[in-house]
């Protein structure tokens, strides 16, 4: 993820909140042995008014109360337990904790569970709470782009939504379903292509990974310095290597789950690399440039790795700034090919 998105946005999370009250509620009232409290009454105060017309979730919080007074009280305490910690996104994105997972749970409950966070997830756009936080999150964020990817534009609040991702996998984590801390805007392509339902914090082999905090992240600078200028997908394509700063563990996941580095060569730097060269050749004639020298070549290359670096994300002004920061940094170092290459492509564009 290059850059996470505002706190803030969270803020409306009023239903989820309302959920795991109403959920504590009926285990304490289930293990203190007295009848269920009926509709509205299950809901608190606070939500009464704003939910008494919604009779889906008074059919499925009955549904929901029927089926745990079917437990012992240690199930009931697992299940409980799991409502708390998969809401643990801090924690668990970090490995600090683990949570059970619905297939951990017993089996009588996964149905009743499923519909009632299923149902409260779609309830987030009936009541509105979808599109404040959406727009929460565009409205400051100075880039419009799929943070995941940082290739995707994210269209204006009124235009079709964005796929709304679970990060974690509501089939997995259900009773985050609802929570705005794991939804997330994402583009399409990361969204259905590459994340799809994957268990953003364990692997398929069993094992436990880190994985980064949406709401709570910094910001990932793209490096392409150790990359080789020539011989990668065709002689004349650098061989890239591409590097995260800063490097870490969540960021591999980042990686692994979402094909990051994979999708950059395969669908951006490869395909692109000829052409940006020669859109480069053409700024340095509009500026009207004089590059005779090695020196002068080190220093076009620079001050057009600034201009594109001062364009942040759009148009993926990123990649192409490291792309340019790593020929100019093989320059420097003397790479006679390189510098006899870009002489070339600055003549054929009509300046020596």
């Amino acid at each position: 993820m290059l850059f996470g998105y505002p706190i803030a946005a969270t803020n409306d999370n009023w239903l989820h909140e309302c959920l795991c009250e109403v959920n504590r509620s009926i285990h304490d009232t289930v293990d203190a042995g007295r009848c269920y409290p009926g509709w509205p009454a299950i809901l608190p105060v606070a939500h009464r008014e704003r939910l008494s017309a919604r009779t889906g979730f008074r059919d499925r919080l009955a549904n929901y109360d029927r089926t745990v007074r079917r437990f012992s009280k240690a199930n009931r305490a697992r299940i409980l337990e799991a409502v708390t910690d998969q809401n643990r996104l801090s924690d668990l994105l970090i490995g600090r904790c683990n949570c059970a997972r619905l297939a951990e749970l017993p089996k009588i409950v996964h149905k009743p569970v499923k519909e009632l966070f299923d149902f409260a997830f779609d309830r987030l756009t009936d009541l509105g709470v979808r599109d404040s936080h959406y727009i929460g999150i565009y409205e400051t964020t100075q880039d419009h782009v799929c943070p995941f990817c940082g290739v995707e534009y994210m269209d204006a609040p009124g235009a079709p939504r964005e796929a709304l991702d679970h990060y974690l996998a509501k089939s997995i984590y259900p009773f985050a379903a609802a929570n705005l801390r794991i939804l997330v805007p994402m583009g399409n392509k990361c969204n259905s292509r590459y994340k799809l339902t994957t268990d953003i914090i364990w692997r398929d082999d069993g094992t436990r990974r880190p994985a980064i905090d949406p709401y709570s992240h910094f910001r990932v600078q793209v490096l392409l310095d150790d990359s080789e200028p020539f011989h990668g997908e065709s002689e004349y394509t650098p061989k890239w290597a591409i590097c995260f700063v800063p490097d870490t563990p969540a960021l591999a996941t980042w990686d692994e789950v979402f094909k990051v580095r994979e999708r950059y060569c395969r669908d951006h730097l490869n395909p692109s690399f000829p052409s940006w060269l020669g859109i480069f050749g053409s700024w340095v004639r509009s500026a009207r440039l004089e590059i005779d020298s090695d020196v002068e070549i080190v220093d076009a290359l620079r001050r057009y790795e600034e201009c594109l670096a001062a364009c942040g994300m759009q148009d993926r002004a990123f990649l192409k700034a490291a792309v340019f920061r790593m020929l100019r940094r093989h320059c420097e170092a003397g790479d006679q090919r390189l510098l006899s290459q870009i002489k070339n492509l600055v003549a054929h564009s009509g300046i020596s």
